[in-house]
């Protein structure tokens, strides 16, 4: 290869001329473009073995095997031992029941031992009740279309939408400059903007946002005010918590007791803000009463002049900022009175869902150039599917008679304690389980059983519902119960010990006002 061999003579290669004389030339130029073609080739295949000597093999690992996903092994296993228990020892009860119990209480395991990711138990609901054949696969997963569903997206994005504009910091700042370095209204104010941020937005988000800022206020404080950085991060870790419970969007656990409560009649912002707003006002404000006595503030004033520098540099509000703001207010609005203004301008069902609203007020922002979709991206997509988990059990244990028959037994009760102890030990269920499972897995385990107990007892299911709802917020005892407790837990300022002493004292408090008002407020 790489030089032409003729043949003698010019002949062929036995010596004699081939019988068309005149068809050598062309064949000699048609062999020579072969050989020409075959070095290109043998140039080519060089440089691609050359190539490939180069290349840096990546070992490319197996599939995640089942054992990889499970966070543990024995876990699982006892959660699947306790449902085929559940399953047995109902065998009075109709098939459906049966296999719907022992679907609950394998969820309620996988969500208090935490075998898989909350999120994906909530989306493992559903296909168990239709692989059980309890559910068609339309209704099995239909609560994930849930109007509560789309009112939650709206109010994470909105949510989004306000940080994304930094309208979350900037009212972070004011707050912190308003308290001009006094320690006690500091705490206060700092308090006071965590649960307002909280009643609109994810409590994980209004922390994510606040806590930097107070945190560089709080490396500027001496090293003997150890108590008093304790204080102020005890302080947002319950202001958190209860600023989460005062809206209906504030907290998921909020938005399954609605949505179990709309099943009656329309159960919306307004019916809830009735109890959650003054429940969570006076839980923040015997909150702060009972930090500020048991550690009194030193004679002290904060230097606040980075905070002041920071809000300064930020200017004053810009367009995008005050297109979120009315954009926001104007949602807000016709979350409350959304009925009224229907009524008032003859317009068809529509703006008195605080669902539509919602979704509303995403494209308006969309349209008006607020909203990317990144900031869409940023939204915590999971929480959507232990949410529509949580519904989808609940509608489960509801329409198989499940909660009925839990419930008719809890009810059986009332012949040996009045019914008020009923409603105290429906606040007790859930004040255990909310701090040691998700708040919103809570909810969706003891809802549905409220429910059917208070068919059973005779009384309106608002009273235990709300019970559950509101009490599935007092999470801040142990950092387990919401994501929010765990981000200033991990700070490391924050000791096992405070946090549980002080979280007892106050969720003992917060259930007695809680129980108060649930028993006592009129029913709207």
């Amino acid at each position: 290869m790489g030089r032409e061999v003729e043949p003698a003579n010019g002949a062929g290669g036995d010596g004699h001329a081939p019988e068309d004389g005149g068809r050598v030339p062309g064949d000699r130029r048609h062999a020579g473009d072969l050989l020409h073609r075959l070095e290109d080739l043998e140039e080519d295949i060089s440089q691609v073995l050359h190539r490939v000597s180069r290349l840096r093999w990546v070992k490319v690992p197996r599939p995640t095997r089942l054992h990889d996903f499970v966070y543990d092994r024995r876990g699982i296993l006892a959660c699947a031992l306790a449902g085929l228990v559940a399953y047995l020892l109902t065998y009075e009860q109709p098939e459906e029941v049966r296999r719907v119990m022992a679907i609950f209480v394998f969820t309620a395991g996988c969500w208090l031992l935490e075998v898989f990711p909350v999120a994906i138990t909530g989306l493992m609901v559903p296909v168990l009740l239709a692989l059980s054949g309890t559910f068609e696969v339309e209704a099995a997963f239909a609560p994930f279309a849930h109007p509560v569903i789309f009112l939650f997206i709206g109010g994470l994005v909105l949510g989004e939408s306000m940080r994304s504009h930094g309208l979350d910091r900037r009212i972070a700042y004011t707050m912190l400059v308003w308290s001009r370095g006094n320690i006690n209204r500091l705490v206060l104010l700092v308090m006071t903007g965590v649960a307002v941020l909280s009643m609109w937005m994810s409590n994980t988000v209004a922390i994510a946002v606040l806590l930097p800022v107070v945190l560089s206020i709080l490396g500027t404080l001496p090293e003997s005010l150890v108590h008093v950085r304790k204080k102020i991060l005890i302080g947002i870790t319950i202001a958190t918590t209860l600023g989460g419970m005062m809206m209906l969007t504030g907290s998921t656990p909020n938005l399954i007791a609605a949505a179990a409560l709309e099943v009656e009649q329309p159960f919306g912002f307004a019916r809830w803000a009735y109890y959650g707003l003054p429940a969570g006002m006076l839980c923040l404000a015997v909150t702060y009463v009972v930090l500020s006595r048991r550690y009194p503030s030193p004679d002290l004033t904060l230097d606040m002049r980075e905070v002041e520098e920071q809000r300064d540099e930020a200017g004053p509000m810009n367009a995008s900022q005050r297109g979120v703001v009315y954009v926001f207010g104007a949602t807000i609005f016709l979350w409350f009175f959304g009925g009224q203004v229907e009524a008032w301008l003859g317009l068809p069902p529509s703006i008195s869902s605080a669902a539509l609203v919602s979704i509303l007020a995403v494209l308006v922002m969309f349209g008006l150039g607020l909203l990317e979709m990144r900031d869409v991206r940023n939204v915590r997509w999971e929480i959507i599917f232990l949410l529509g988990g949580g519904l989808a059990l609940g509608n489960a244990m509801l329409q198989s008679g499940t909660a009925g028959w839990i419930g008719t037994a809890i009810a059986g009760a009332e012949s040996y304690v009045p019914a008020p102890v009923i409603v105290l030990l429906f606040i007790g269920l859930t004040l255990v389980f909310t701090n040691f499972i998700s708040n919103t897995a809570t909810a969706a385990v003891l809802v549905p059983i409220a429910i059917e107990t208070a068919g059973e007892l005779g009384m309106d299911p608002t009273v235990l519902v709300m019970a559950v709802g509101l009490s599935a917020s007092i999470a801040f005892i142990t950092p387990v119960g919401t994501p929010s407790t765990a981000m200033i837990y991990s700070t490391g300022l924050l000791p096992r010990r405070f946090l549980i002493t002080n979280g007892v004292i106050m969720a003992v408090v917060c259930t007695f006002i809680i129980m108060v008002l649930v028993w006592f407020l009129p029913i709207p």
